[in-house]
């Protein structure tokens, strides 16, 4: 019996030939490998294969009648294809025998040697020595957090901020303090303020492409946050998912500040969220430290997602799929300036999301449920702040998470007409 994945788009004859392999005949067999859906192999068995056309992604989280633009996804879906290629030529590979074994917790040298490949994209090469494999970039920063920090310790962040450090704080029971940014990023007198008044632990920062506001530090703010943070001896926290995808950009807080810097990269928002990899740097002689961080939360990162990453970051697979990422938003951005022309928003033709600010009278939670109601779903800036300050009154929108160009368009038309008009009320309240 052969069992072909659900989201395989399957042809009439495809189904026949199941139904004809369910009986015993070997012609099913043999016609699927002629339409290039299986292939046959000694001591393998039948093994489908990425030959025929791949569907795209069903993204069926979202209601129905709702474009989800809520989701921090890559843009193109070329990550699917790509994997069902890969896939039948992994147990070819001189390393497949460690798939069964324990790994290291920092992850197998091998691994980390590829990951100073995808590192170097944000401007840096380190040891692999420094460098611990995790699952993903939310898994290195609890890495991070539940060997550093200590209940009751404060981390300074930015007001509006990623929600994983949010949820990071309520498990671990440390405190936020969030404070404000501009155009050039994180506010580093707000910083030195606050460290003169109560003790600090560390810092964290989003410098590439910040989430949500699309802010990219510049050179001159980072190199005043190194210098606030060497003052009152703070850890740094880098969270670098976006750099990759900047190209060139200014320096990475870790190269400022190498001996208080722990940095994440990981490969969730340039390839797809479903390959779980991350890739934390840390300052000379701390890897261990986080590597039993890794032992205590997973005991070691999955080899299979790290076997598939280190081949496409071997063979030039990662830069393939990250270069079609990119040639895809930069098209997305474009409809975007068009379709958004005359309002006030953030935006970058590298990111996956822009930063929406709202006319009066509009506020954020009151233009999202509007929308919602019209069939678009986006984030307000009140998902992302750390505590219960005032935000300003914005949305983010998720360009790279509508299913095709079309759909964005219809998206953001929507948004824009919503923009022209009036907050209605969407209930009665007495």
């Amino acid at each position: 019996m052969i069992l072909l994945p659900a989201p395989m788009a399957t042809s009439p004859h495809t189904v026949a030939s199941c139904a004809i392999q369910a009986s015993g005949s070997i012609d099913g067999d043999r016609e699927l490998q002629n339409l290039n859906l299986v292939m046959g192999s000694t001591r393998r068995g039948t093994i489908v294969t990425g030959d025929g056309a791949m569907p795209r992604v069903d993204r069926a989280a979202s209601p129905a009648g709702i474009i989800d633009l809520t989701v921090n996804r890559p843009a193109i879906d070329d990550f699917q294809q790509r994997l069902a290629q890969s896939l039948p030529a992994l147990s070819s590979d001189p390393r497949f025998g460690q798939m069964q074994e324990y790994q290291p917790p920092e992850g197998p040298a091998w691994a980390r040697r590829a990951a100073r490949k995808w590192i170097s994209l944000n401007g840096f090469d380190p040891s692999e020595d420094d460098i611990v494999v995790t699952s993903g970039a939310q898994h290195a920063l609890l890495a991070v957090i539940s060997s550093l920090i200590e209940p009751g310790d404060t981390i300074v962040c930015d007001r509006l901020t990623y929600y994983g450090l949010i949820a990071l704080a309520q498990m671990f029971r440390f405190h936020i303090i969030g404070i404000g940014s501009d155009e050039q990023g994180m506010s580093a007198a707000e910083l030195d303020d606050i460290c003169g008044r109560e003790p600090v632990r560390a810092v964290f920062t989003v410098p590439s492409m910040h989430n949500p506001t699309v802010v990219t530090m510049s050179e001159a703010r980072r190199r005043e946050l190194v210098g606030v943070a060497e003052k009152h001896d703070l850890v740094i926290i880098e969270d670098d998912v976006y750099g990759p995808m900047l190209g060139t950009h200014a320096s990475a807080l870790i190269t400022l500040a190498p001996a208080r810097t722990y940095h994440i990269s990981a490969l969730s928002k340039a390839l797809a969220p479903g390959l779980r990899v991350g890739y934390l740097t840390c300052p000379p002689g701390r890897a261990l430290l986080s590597a039993e961080a890794v032992r205590t939360t997973a005991w070691m990162p999955s080899p299979l997602p790290l076997l598939l990453a280190t081949r496409w970051l071997e063979d030039g697979t990662a830069e393939a799929i990250l270069k079609a990422q990119l040639a895809e938003l930069r098209a997305r951005h474009a409809i975007v300036t068009t379709i958004l022309a005359g309002h006030s928003f953030s935006a970058d033709p590298r990111c996956m999301f822009l930063w929406l600010r709202l006319p009066a009278p509009w506020r954020c939670e009151d233009f999202a449920a509007n929308l919602r109601a019209h069939g678009v779903s986006v984030m307000a800036a009140t998902a992302f702040a750390c505590d219960r300050q005032p935000v300003e009154h914005a949305v983010r929108v998720n360009v790279g998470c509508a299913s095709s160009r079309e759909e964005l368009a219809t998206a953001l038309r929507i948004i824009a007409a919503t923009l022209n008009d009036r907050p209605r009320a969407l209930a009665g309240l007495v």
